[in-house]
This record gives C-alpha cells, structure tokens and sequence, in this order.
C-alpha cells in the first residue's frame, strides 16, 4: 500500500501528458486505483513486495490500462460476484462493490489468466 503514491504520480503525469481532465480522469484514476488496492489486498496472500505492472496505451478517443500480476487468480469480468445493490446496506454482505465499480466506470473491462499471470484490460472512451 505504500506505493500508492507512485501509482498516483504515475498516473496524474500521464493523464495531464494525455490531456485528461475533470470526471474523466477521476474516473479513470479511481478505476485503476481500485483495481490495484484489490490486488495489494487479496492477490498475495501473507506476501510483501510483490510486482504489480501497470501500464497506460492513449490512443485517438481511447486510453487502455494493463494491469498484470502474478497472485492469486481472480476474474473481476465475473458478474456472479455483483453485489444485490436492491439489499438494504446493512444487509449487505462486505466486498464486490469494487469490481463492479470498475466496469461501471470503464468502457470495457476483460480479464485473462496467462501462464501464473492476471491481466486486467480496462478501456475508457475519452473525449
């Protein structure tokens, strides 16, 4: 967790380079910040400094996030795993909002497991 100044670094020089601003790199910044804290948390279990990539692609009305790890196997695409947002909040169980606040914010979120490797594609249409 305590690399998340980096990451936020990293991504505030990148999305100003990209010329990002107000709701969109909010979004955006809030999307892969998520994403990362998610595997920080549970990828590597009972584990300190492990790598985590991430990587930004700006192309013409379009930014695209890679985030690779080699922790546990998880698949945010999974929509089994959306929480019952018509429960009362104190009926509902912990955990879920996460990755479903991910594919509510991107344009698409896809997810492969290659070799001992999670990789993450997040797509935003931009402006």
């Amino acid at each position: 967790m305590g690399q998340l100044s980096l990451l936020n670094q990293f991504l505030e020089e990148s999305m100003q380079e990209y010329g990002l601003e107000g709701a969109a790199r909010m979004n955006l910044k809030l999307a892969i910040e998520e994403a990362v804290v998610n595997i920080i948390s549970y990828a590597y279990p009972g584990k300190k400094e492990e790598n985590i990539t991430v990587s930004l692609e700006h192309g013409i009305n379009r930014l695209t996030v890679v985030i690779t790890d080699a922790g546990i196997a998880f698949d945010p695409t999974d929509k089994k795993k959306d929480p019952d947002l018509s429960l009362p909040l104190e009926e509902r169980p912990i955990g879920g909002l996460g990755t479903f606040l991910l594919r509510q914010l991107m344009t698409d979120v896809s997810y492969t497991r290659s070799g001992n490797k999670n990789i993450l594609t997040m797509i935003k249409e931009t402006d």
